[in-house]
């Protein structure tokens, strides 16, 4: 028997502590790895749209619902927040989503789920199985195009509003003033009134640049400065990411995700939805708000006529009522950010209360003061995309609602809290304040890339899968048990831990999601973590044909080959992390998986094999090793 120098530990053993340590690894791993296994049930789940609770008469409902409609459900389950029903197969799913949409009405959310069998036992503790992608679960994926010119339009629109009234003040009188194509045209009369504006404007307005038009000298050009051009892009970005997020966690979508691809674009993944028309009006109905002044000298019968006064546009309430209003634009939904439903104490009448923030606000609060006792309207302006074939292309129409959804007088200044009454019904009222939390869109959006994956094409996917994980395990283990003996089968053994440490490290982190590329990163990875051991053994080998005694080559072989371990899994590594940091889609679900497997890879080949090497050869004299030789 070798042992070290000082004589005190013998070569090739662990304290009792280190084995503790990886048996509880172990035994943590496979636990939360466990519930992958037990797969998920087609589900519906019924939330209140308003986050109203759950009572036993809505439960009775639904069950009556179901019964009617003969659709069979394996089980029913209530909490405060939803109701979860599970089925055998899709069709009594889709049979009972569409039969519970209906009777329910527009005031439940009623969301396709796919809903884990995972023992109470184990989601106690909050062990989960793996969120899985689109290609492998089905569902619906968008991608949205953000229209940014109207977010550069929508703020030198706002400058041009308030140039009109500084330059009045300054005593700087303008022949012309708007907004065109190629950002604000400012005509003047003199040179010194060029020179006056171009002074205030750099004084005043520090995100804008003003240039002397070189075909009119009397022209100028005012535009928002590349700086300021991309902060407003980021945050419309940024706030579109937001508003989609927040919209469909309202409506319910189990699992959705929502992030941004580029610099202009946002994709959205809702998993298990399988209902297209649904799914559709969850994204491509969003809409914006905007708050107007009532333009209270027009005629609106006038209006319809033709006989629309200069700075006024037409528009219609739900009723079919026309409403004239000031073109000017007080304040915009982004500007919006909480809102609820209550009562007004004098009236009995449903209300939203409203909340703002931003820098819109003081605007808001001074235009209302200027307003008192006039009629101030919410306008909500949606748009829709259609797409249709014209000549074998695919054309985009663009349609564009605006409506008046509430009219009211301004009792007082309004400040970062006010109330709008006037909304009629208490579902109206819901459905406004459903909005304002969701927020508004900061800019038009277009659903420019559409797919639905069906669940049967989902499942044949993830059986390939399994089958190509499974098939290559088998090869690797069979070899490896063949060529290299006992240790062959320590190896086989760490391998298997190590596929379940991948699994159990991807269950537990928050976002990560398997996709068809991450199966292909498994399946690679197999070949990856079995290397690690290879490398160890021969070093073992190369040590025992040099005659180094049997401990020692065991001893030797690990901490000589930890170095080469370390250097082909760091470079690997680094190629894992720059495609996770470059890539966007499948890219990084590939490097995900690349990432945590070369992980594991190394604690199973470093720690678990030589832990298992330590227990079957460790502190004992051996004649012959058992490693292929």
């Amino acid at each position: 028997m070798f042992a070290a120098k000082n004589n005190a530990v013998p070569l090739n053993s662990y304290p009792l502590w280190r084995y503790l340590m990886i048996l509880v690894i172990v035994i943590l791993g496979v636990i939360y790895a466990l519930p992958n296994i037990y797969g998920e049930s087609n589900a519906v789940q019924v939330s209140p749209k308003n986050g109203a609770s759950i009572t036993p008469q809505l439960v009775e409902q639904v069950q009556t619902v179901l019964q009617q409609n003969q659709v069979a459900f394996n089980n029913l389950t209530a909490n405060a927040a939803d109701i979860e029903m599970r089925f055998s197969d899709t069709t009594e799913q889709m049979k009972a989503q569409e039969a519970l949409q209906q009777a329910l009405g527009s005031n439940y959310s009623v969301a396709i789920n796919l809903a884990p069998n995972t023992p109470k036992w184990l989601q106690a503790i909050g062990a989960n199985p793996m969120k899985l992608g689109l290609d492998l679960r089905g569902g619906m994926y968008f991608l949205l195009d953000i229209d940014m010119q109207s977010v550069i339009n929508s703020s030198l629109q706002n400058t041009v509003s308030d140039l009109r009234t500084n330059l009045r003040e300054q005593n700087i009188r303008y022949s012309e003033l708007a907004l065109k194509p190629q950002g604000i045209v400012i005509g003047l009369r003199t040179p010194d009134a060029v020179t006056a504006t171009e002074s205030y404007i750099a004084k005043q307005y520090p995100t804008m640049m003003s240039t002397v038009d070189p075909k009119d000298p009397l022209k100028l050009l005012v535009t928002l400065n590349p700086q300021q051009a991309q902060q407003l892009q980021q945050y419309a970005a940024d706030q579109t990411v937001q508003v989609m997020r927040n919209r469909v966690n309202e409506l319910g979508v189990a699992e959705a995700s929502v992030a941004k691809e580029g610099q202009d674009r946002v994709v959205i993944e809702l998993p298990g939805v399988q209902d297209a028309a649904r799914a559709k009006n969850i994204i491509g109905g969003t809409a914006t708000l905007r708050v107007m002044l009532v333009d209270e000298q027009a005629d609106p019968n006038a209006a319809v006529s033709g006989n629309v006064p200069l700075g006024s546009a037409l528009y219609y309430q739900a009723n079919g009522q026309p409403v004239v209003l000031k073109n000017q634009v007080v304040l915009t939904g982004k500007s919006f950010v909480g809102a609820n439903v209550g009562y007004d104490p004098q009236t009995s009448l449903p209300v939203v209360n409203v909340t703002l923030s931003g820098p819109e606000v003081s605007n808001f609060s001074r235009v209302t003061g200027e307003n008192v006792h006039h009629l101030m309207a919410i306008v909500l302006i949606q748009q829709t995309f259609t797409k249709s074939d014209v000549n074998g292309k695919s054309v985009t129409k663009t349609k564009t609602d605006q409506q008046v959804i509430s009219v009211a007088t301004i009792q007082s200044q309004l400040g970062s809290n006010f109330q709008i009454s006037g909304l009629g019904s208490v579902q109206n009222a819901q459905n406004l304040a459903l909005m304002i939390r969701a927020g508004a869109l900061p800019a038009p959006v277009q659903i420019v890339e559409e797919k639905q994956i069906g669940p049967t094409l989902g499942a044949q996917n993830i059986l390939v899968g399994e089958i190509s994980i499974a098939v290559s395990m088998l090869l690797v283990i069979v070899f490896i048990a063949f060529y290299y003996g006992v240790f062959g089968l320590i190896a086989n053994v760490a391998l298997i831990l190590n596929v379940v440490f991948l699994f159990a490290i991807m269950s537990i982190i928050p976002g990560a999601t398997l996709t068809l590329p991450g199966i292909a990163a498994v399946v690679l990875h197999v070949g990856m973590a079995i290397d690690c051991n290879v490398l160890i053994f021969e070093r073992i080998r190369e040590e025992l044909r040099n005659g180094t005694p049997i401990q020692s080559a065991i001893h030797n072989g690990f901490a000589r080959a930890f170095a080469t371990v370390v250097d082909s899994n760091v470079t690997t590594l680094i190629v894992a992390v720059i495609l996770f940091a470059i890539g966007t889609g499948s890219i990084k679900g590939f490097a995900v998986v690349l990432i945590i497997g070369i992980l594991t890879s190394m604690f199973t080949a470093v720690t678990v094999t030589r832990g298992l090497v330590n227990l079957t050869y460790g502190g004992r004299v051996i004649k012959r090793l058992s490693i292929g030789m």
